[in-house]
């Protein structure tokens, strides 16, 4: 077939590995790769409208998803807001196997040091952690957890959390 390997496709034509353009071919549209093939992707998304209230110094879930057994990249944005006076010492961003457990491995961590500023006065604040490789023996829910250390007012938190099947 002219040097093309099909990749164990039904329709080889969708996945051709040419030497002369030197990779696979990926789509042309908008749509998605089936459940279990490289490039599936998955992810779980908070808006601010549906914002979770937090505890100061304590980690809560923002979303979560569950990842079947396979080799994926996972990362996170978390936004949070709060009222114009919140004092605000740190902000945290974890990608966690375990439930309002921050996961302190480099990588599936971030953490902002805010040094008790009131930043809702003007802004809401991001804090991103990942991509961070999660290799799954078998179906796994994984948490987009936050923590606010902040006083005065109050503080929430919003967000994705995202996976793509990295083979």
């Amino acid at each position: 077939n002219g040097g093309n390997v099909g990749i164990g496709n039904a329709n080889a034509t969708d996945l051709t590995f040419t030497p002369t353009t030197g990779g696979i071919l990926g789509t042309t549209t908008n749509d998605n790769v089936n459940a279990g093939r490289v490039g599936e992707y998955v992810s779980s998304t908070i808006t601010s409208g549906s914002a979770v209230s937090l505890t100061t110094t304590a980690a809560a879930n923002i979303t979560s998803i569950s990842l079947p057994a396979g080799d994926w990249d996972v990362w996170i944005n978390a936004r949070f807001t709060g009222g114009a006076t919140t004092t605000v010492t740190r902000l945290i961003a974890s990608i966690s196997t375990t439930s309002a457990t921050l996961d302190s491995t480099p990588g599936r961590i971030h953490i902002l040091f805010m040094n008790g500023q009131a930043p809702f006065a003007t802004t809401n604040v991001d804090v991103a952690a990942g991509s961070f490789r999660l290799s799954l023996s078998g179906t796994t829910t994984v948490y987009l957890v936050t923590q606010a250390d902040f006083g005065v007012s109050t503080c929430s938190g919003y967000g994705i959390i995202q996976a793509r099947r990295r083979r």
